[in-house]
């Protein structure tokens, strides 16, 4: 059996170890914070459970952890995570007198939080294009709630209707990071009927831009597809646009997950890592496929 991986080297906008720009940037601080500082540091993260698995030897050897859970943060200094912080969690921090090391935000995330409030302090009601259980979405009505405004969440064309906003109110638009595009236009195709004062900023990530197209190309090249990934956002995404080309598409969070049946009687297999699945974890797999069909 032949395995296709997709390689994102030398892919523009994707760093060369194969991560999305903020999580190689946030494993880059949290490395260099550990060999500055030692033990006792704590990244907050919306996700702790999957902070770590690209760069799980750190946890491990270094003493470095991950929790959601500012009230356990005693002694140690404190990284905001990748996924961003929101403002409850910043003055809290300040409140307990944590000492602030690093703030990993991805610039993605930190340009969103900009265009949020930029379109708030204009005066327009928040919309914001992503599903309903993204990991950003606290965040996001976190700000919005500091201004005391309402945020609208649109997954789909026909919740649009649900905005309860009347057609001449400002509404500003901004876009989940790993939001499909394929989606995007249908739905500001509805809103641009439907409002008359619409202001926009598209803050998805080049990442996601970028790596979806050769997922559509494996898809269609291969007769089965394994997605290797965690996070609902990219690793949704990549799933949804092997779909529409493949009928064998498969997703794993770990190695084990892999099922020799899903291979049987094939002889070309693709696979490809999500944004925050690194190369040796996808190499790995490979090598457990191939095993697989000897």
């Amino acid at each position: 059996m032949e395995v296709v991986k997709v390689d994102f080297k030398g892919t523009k906008g994707i760093p060369p170890s194969g991560l999305c720009v903020g999580v190689h940037r946030a494993g880059a601080m949290h490395q260099k914070m550990v060999e500055k500082y030692g033990n006792g540091i704590a990244v907050w993260s919306l996700r702790p459970e999957n902070d770590f698995i690209a760069f799980k030897s750190l946890e491990d050897e270094e003493g470095i952890r991950s929790t959601n859970d500012m009230d356990s943060i005693k002694d140690e200094k404190l990284i905001y995570g990748v996924r961003g912080a929101p403002p409850e969690i910043r003055r809290q921090a300040k409140e307990q007198g944590l000492e602030l090391l690093a703030d990993a935000t991805c610039p993605f995330v930190i340009q969103q939080e900009e265009a949020e409030l930029e379109l708030l302090d204009q005066g327009c009601h928040l919309v914001i294009l992503s599903s309903r259980t993204h990991h950003g979405i606290p965040r996001l009505m976190g700000i919005a709630k500091e201004k005391e405004r309402e945020v609208f969440i649109v997954e789909k064309e026909e919740d649009v209707a649900d905005i309860r906003l009347t057609r001449f109110e400002p509404v500003g638009v901004i876009v989940q990071t790993t939001f499909w595009m394929e989606s995007y236009t249908g739905i500001m195709s509805r809103i641009l009927e439907r409002f008359a004062n619409v202001r926009i900023r598209n803050t998805a990530c080049i990442d996601s831009l970028q790596r979806l197209p050769k997922v559509e190309e494996l898809a269609r090249d291969v007769e089965a597809v394994v997605i290797f990934g965690w996070t609902e956002g990219m690793t949704n995404r990549m799933e949804e646009v092997a779909r529409a080309f493949n009928d064998n598409v498969h997703r794993i969070e770990k190695v084990d997950d892999l099922e020799r049946s899903w291979f049987t009687g094939m002889s070309r297999v693709g696979i490809v890592g999500a944004n925050e699945t690194t190369d040796d974890l996808v190499n790995e797999a490979v090598e457990r496929i191939k095993s697989m069909a000897a």
